[in-house]
């Protein structure tokens, strides 16, 4: 069963079962054996602090500095992974020293100490750096003969090569250990665990809901028990007074994560505002944390307005391309837009996209794909082009004289027909199955969900009596079922026409939907809420 448009497999035909019947069928079919302990992870599921290499060696590095009042500074990344590492870092130190932890931070989307000026860090005894390795030793090789320490805490790819361990202490989840899905902000964490069992303290379990955040917002695998059970402890209680300011009145979960606070950090990244972010997440008063999550807000703004602006050009190099395997576009912008861009691109016109800056040798930017298992290796494949990332979204960089010769070879290369990318959807309902009990079941699920473990799709037929209404001055769509009038269908950033929506109402045109369920209030109003991915007339 697929719906009329996109590509959507059923896999579970679930009308007119009972709720306890669903949630059997959803969890045979996602392969969870022990619901129970899945969706209630332990401590237990913590692996050993020692199992990460080196954990104790940077562990007496960190101890010396402290005891004999060294200086020392944190070095933080610039995503949602490197503000929360810094973050639970910094503020674990104030537990530790009475002098002052100075802090740093890239700009714009620069990583780790590379092309930096690191003379800056020549007066410290001791600098950490989360969340960030540099490709080689140079950096660190540079602060050894300063004579400063460097730790690194970090979760990216190692390259065996490189000789890191002769200048700085790594400690990474890429190293011998179990869980090579640990982000960074979860080293960290655990990190600062392992100083709490050396000394007898508890001061990291206050710090769990940034590693929580970190986790999610890095897309890691969310079936890795030791991953859930980090997530689920930080889901009990905000802790931190920025992600509690962000959150406000909103269930804390792994949504909430995902499209509250990971936008407005990844806004402050592209529009080069980074400290914002950083001074947020280590801020107790409150009103300097009102003006910093103010600030967040009106970056998410800004970088909304710059890509509107740059969209209808964009879309005419699109268009005049509608027969190539792969979209090239190029952008004139002074922010770090072209991978939000490419997300917007992607899901419009369902193959490979590059949003690129022209530099005086390279065009550089942003890759998005779908249709095959790993555009990245493709492109990397060429040897015309770099591109480091994730498979099917990753920066790219390619040299303006290898340019022509780079996109001729990917149009040879890429199949005529895309792989097949159908997506799958958990369970068909009808519209009066959707009661309180069965959202409150799914929520349940969904509480601890990212990669690996996506939020139960939930697919909705027949759809074809219901009235049309708007939130937000028509930005998004509410479809208001007859037949159960506690359901609301809602289309967020709705961009088609709320008139022909009208019209179809009162035809009674057929729709279907791919949605994720949710319940809370608008107002005073509480609604069981059907969040789409798509939503189609049928026909």
């Amino acid at each position: 069963m697929k719906t009329s448009k996109k590509k959507y497999n059923i896999l579970n035909d679930c009308r007119g079962l009972f709720e306890d019947e669903v949630f059997e069928i959803i969890m045979q079919e996602r392969g969870i054996d022990d619901p129970e302990h899945f969706l209630n992870p332990t401590e237990d599921d913590l692996l050993p602090l020692d199992d990460l290499k080196n954990i104790d060696k940077a562990y007496k590095l960190l101890v010396d500095a402290v005891y004999k009042d060294k200086r020392i500074a944190v070095h933080f990344d610039t995503d949602t992974d490197g503000i929360t590492s810094g973050a639970i870092m910094t503020r674990y130190l104030k537990n530790m020293t009475e002098n002052p932890v100075d802090v740093y931070i890239n700009r714009g989307k620069q990583h780790g100490l590379v092309n930096q000026d690191i003379a800056k860090f020549y007066g410290y005894d001791l600098l950490i750096v989360v969340d960030s390795l540099d490709k080689d030793e140079t950096q660190y090789k540079d602060l050894k003969e300063t004579g400063v320490d460097v730790i690194v805490l970090d979760h990216h790819a190692i390259d065996p090569d490189v000789p890191y361990d002769n200048y700085c202490t790594l400690v990474s989840s890429q190293r011998e250990y179990e869980n090579p899905q640990l982000s960074g902000a979860g080293v960290v964490w655990k990190f600062c665990k392992y100083i709490d069992e050396q000394n007898g303290t508890d001061y990291a379990d206050d710090l769990v809901d940034l590693a929580g955040v970190g986790l999610i917002a890095d897309m890691m695998d969310m079936r890795v028990m030791e991953n859930r059970y980090i997530v689920s402890e930080a889901l009990k209680e905000i802790r931190n007074p920025a992600i509690k300011k962000i959150i406000g009145g909103f269930e804390f979960n792994s949504t909430a994560v995902a499209f509250s606070i990971a936008p407005l950090v990844n806004a402050a990244n592209r529009m080069d505002q980074n400290e914002i972010a950083l001074n947020a997440f280590l801020e107790d008063d409150n009103k300097k944390l009102r003006g910093y999550i103010k600030q967040l807000k009106q970056c998410k703004e800004d970088q909304n307005e710059e890509v509107a602006q740059l969209m209808p050009m964009i879309a005419e190099q699109c268009e005049a391309q509608s027969d190539k395997k792969m979209i090239t576009t190029f952008i004139d912008t002074d922010y770090g837009i072209s991978g939000l861009i490419g997300n917007k691109l992607l899901e419009k016109y369902q193959k490979p996209i590059l949003v690129l800056k022209k530099n005086e040798d390279t065009y550089a930017g942003s890759m998005r794909a779908v249709g095959v298992k790993d555009f990245r290796q493709i492109c990397n494949n060429s040897q015309l082009a770099e591109a480091n990332g994730h498979e099917l979204a990753s920066g790219i960089e390619v040299p303006r004289k290898n340019f022509a010769e780079f996109t001729s070879y990917i149009e040879e290369t890429l199949p005529d027909k895309p792989e097949d990318t159908t997506v799958d959807v958990d369970i068909m309902l009808d519209i009066s199955d959707i009661t309180r009990k069965m959202v409150d079941m799914i929520k349940k699920i969904d509480r601890i969900s990212g990669q690996g473990f996506k939020p139960v799709r939930v697919y909705i037929e027949e759809i074809d009596d219901y009235d049309i209404g708007q939130m937000s001055n028509y930005k998004h769509l509410v479809l208001k079922p007859c037949n159960n009038d506690k359901l609301w269908i809602i289309k967020w950033n709705y961009d088609g026409s709320f008139e022909d929506m009208e019209d179809h109402s009162m035809m009674n045109d057929e729709f279907c939907a791919v949605t994720t369920l949710d319940c809370g209030f608008f107002g005073r109003k509480f609604v069981l809420k059907a969040v789409c991915d798509s939503l189609e007339e049928v026909g």
